[in-house]
């Protein structure tokens, strides 16, 4: 079941970034669709599933491999880790998040690791200070993030020791 999975997400991917490169990027405006419960900082997504919009998520933050890091980015041009998600949250589903980790930590809903799935964010303590970085979880342990070092949105693992010594928790902005 998980080599079925595993190609079909690889063709999903290999698809949509196939047509982003014949179509080209569509429109920078949400979806009408988009409805969000909002109480103060709190985001709540409620307009989708978990499941489809944590697919759309992948697939759009999987596109982005190989975007550069810049500090400040958000945009195509490069990416630092919230303006990679904001921006993937904002194309994938047309849902506004702040603009820092911390702020989007704050609007987000803690869950335990073990009850990660596939659109949920993952917060690090990279500089001393906790919720400094975030990441995307697309499953099976990995998460999408646009990280200083080396320069390039890419996937890694929770479990690597580096991630796991700095791990400061796990939250999700769908309604659960």
């Amino acid at each position: 079941m998980a080599f079925i999975v595993s190609n079909r997400l690889i063709a999903a991917c290999l698809c949509f970034g196939l047509s982003v490169v014949l179509v080209g990027c569509g429109s920078d405006k949400p979806p009408r669709s988009a409805v969000i419960a909002s109480n103060k900082n709190a985001v709540r997504i409620k307009h989708i599933s978990q499941r489809e919009g944590g697919q759309e998520l992948m697939l759009h933050g999987m596109s982005l491999i190989g975007t550069p890091y810049v500090y400040g980015g958000s945009s195509r041009q490069g990416f630092d880790c919230s303006g990679m998600v904001q921006y993937l949250y904002r194309q994938a589903l047309g849902v506004s998040l702040p603009r820092t980790a911390k702020n989007i930590a704050a609007a987000s809903q803690h869950i335990r690791q073990s009850d990660l799935q596939v659109g949920d964010l993952v917060f690090f303590n990279t500089t001393g200070q906790p919720f400094s970085h975030v990441g995307l979880y697309i499953g099976n342990d990995q998460f999408i993030h646009a990280p200083s070092s080396k320069g390039v949105i890419r996937t890694e693992n929770l479990s690597q020791s580096y991630f796991k010594r700095r791990f400061t928790g796990a939250y999700t902005l769908f309604a659960r």
